[in-house]
């Protein structure tokens, strides 16, 4: 017998003395013993990891492919002719990203044009406030090519007359996860959520909405997107880039998602990348969406001490729809409290998901000041 069957012989007769009293036998012992089925840990082969390069050009309603890290990897040139489904009218994106060889950062210059048409299926039926326009300024966004993770995450927070930035997507729109929606019993509007005024809704309201999760009120287009003073941005996940479906898992001979899980979509302001909803998981050896560890307190809510409003009740306004309804609980999902993971192929990223928060809420990194703006950064063509 070669030695590694006799090695595994010796183990399995090990492993059955232990269900007797003894090898012999016992009198107490079962007539009869069901043999166990071993069964060898399977050799899985990792699918490789797809960094091909995305199209460079007219990148209009495409889907990309590329799970590269590393920002330098789509250096390039990009347009894109869409239409705006509420003016009807064709409007053009532009985006540029530079680096060189030995650049240790990348920078972005958009127009915040998207690549996908604006303003179709809104969640309220109505059209935006203001009509979707190009920034004749054009952004410019700084990322590090090789970020440094740390121990604790830096919160994008809200700063007076500044934009602050979650992210970039490579389509040249920005990622606003911010809110300035809130609950206030003086604003005369459905379940009193609205913009208000300062004094209502500035930087220090109680109970900030969150955009996706309170479509009847905060008009969305099928992207999540709206437009703010002629801004186009991003409020949650969408499809624009990489695809989502109803399938949690899906085969690997998907023709939607690759083997290694969805393509890099954009970046974070410290320069990690932002993936889409699926990965690849070695435990399952299929492909998967990514969850969310944000969860919701279940419990009335609480004024908080110093509050200036009377916290809604649950009964009238459920749980969910406020920032402050939520909570991370560590090891509940897949992700951290940025909405962050490893991946199979060591790579550390964001991800976009279909509950709260939808994407990177804060940075493991050190996030770029670039993504901090002047209000005033925006001017419509």
């Amino acid at each position: 017998m070669p030695p590694s069957l006799l090695l595994k012989s010796k183990n399995f007769i090990s492993t059955l003395c232990l269900l007797l009293t003894s090898c012999g036998g016992s009198s107490s012992a079962p007539d009869s013993i069901e043999t166990p089925v071993i069964t060898p840990p399977g050799n899985i082969s990792i699918p490789e990891n797809n960094i091909t390069k995305n199209i460079q050009g007219d990148i209009s309603y495409l889907k990309l492919t590329n799970r590269d890290p590393d920002c330098g990897a789509y250096v390039g040139s990009y347009i894109a002719n869409i239409v705006d489904l509420q003016e009807g009218h064709i409007l053009e994106s532009r985006l540029t990203i530079t680096a060189t060889a030995t650049a240790s950062h990348c920078t972005l210059i958009s127009n915040n044009i998207p690549n996908h048409d604006v303003g179709g299926n809104t969640t309220t039926g109505k059209n935006f406030e203001t009509k979707v326009q190009a920034n004749s300024n054009a952004y410019t966004l700084v990322i590090p090519r090789n970020p440094t993770k740390n121990a604790t995450p830096t919160y994008i927070e809200k700063i007076a007359a500044m934009l602050t930035l979650n992210g970039i997507l490579l389509n040249g729109v920005d990622l606003d996860m911010d809110s300035a929606f809130c609950y206030h019993p003086d604003i005369n509007a459905p379940l009193n959520i609205g913009l208000g005024t300062r004094q209502q809704c500035g930087l220090n309201a109680d109970w900030y909405a969150v955009p996706a999760n309170n479509p009847d009120i905060v008009t969305l287009d099928e992207f999540t997107g709206h437009a703010f003073d002629g801004r186009y941005h991003y409020h949650g996940d969408n499809d624009g880039l990489s695809y989502v479906g109803s399938a949690e898992t899906l085969s690997f001979n998907s023709n939607d998602v690759d083997p290694s899980g969805s393509p890099v979509i954009g970046f974070a302001a410290d320069g990690f990348p932002i993936y889409g909803h699926y990965i690849y998981d070695k435990k399952i050896n299929a492909i998967r969406k990514v969850t969310s560890s944000w969860v919701t307190y279940t419990e009335e809510r609480v004024s908080p001490t110093g509050a200036s409003v009377t916290a809604p009740s649950i009964n009238t306004h459920s749980r969910g729809i406020f920032v402050e309804d939520w909570y991370y609980e560590q090891g509940r999902g897949d992700l951290d409290e940025c909405n962050g993971m490893t991946d199979e192929y060591g790579n550390y990223g964001y991800y976009y998901t279909e509950s709260y928060p939808y994407g990177p809420i804060c940075n493991f990194g050190q996030p770029d000041n670039s993504f901090t703006l002047e209000s005033s950064a925006f001017i419509g063509e």
